[in-house]
């Protein structure tokens, strides 16, 4: 299983309500369905991170996968006003090593995946979000 994390950061500072509304309409309606058809789909998440962030998670069962919707991403961006708001984004892609659900048990459910590097993404953007916000 492969994973690609985009983190989008805006120039202008925090994410209204309004747009990341707007946001959740226009991925689920118009982006969703393209990745959707790429071979070795397993899931997708868009995470508000504190109105200040964007982060998205993109599973697949190959590399491959991840590539095609990375590049499907980067398109889909530069014709979406919303996203080009938003910046260029930050993109770690990779392959998932080992999962586990809460019992200890591996998993291979893409969720559990998820919400782990979700969990660790999250971490070190609050982190650099509150030392950002000291200065």
């Amino acid at each position: 299983m492969f994973v690609s994390m985009r983190r989008y950061s805006p120039k202008n500072g925090a994410i209204t309500r309004a747009s990341l509304d707007l946001l959740r309409r226009q991925v689920h309606d118009d982006f969703l369905p393209r990745i959707q058809g790429i071979s070795g789909f397993r899931g997708y998440y868009l995470v508000n991170i504190e109105n200040r962030e964007i982060v998205t998670l993109s599973i697949y069962d190959t590399a491959d996968g991840v590539a095609q919707c990375t590049q499907c991403a980067a398109e889909y961006t530069l014709r979406n006003p919303l996203l080009y708001e938003l910046g260029r984004p930050e993109i770690t892609e990779g392959e998932v090593l080992a999962s586990a659900s809460d019992d200890g048990s591996p998993v291979e459910v893409a969720g559990r995946a998820a919400a782990t590097a979700l969990a660790l993404w999250y971490e070190e953007s609050r982190a650099m979000l509150l030392s950002a916000s000291e200065r």
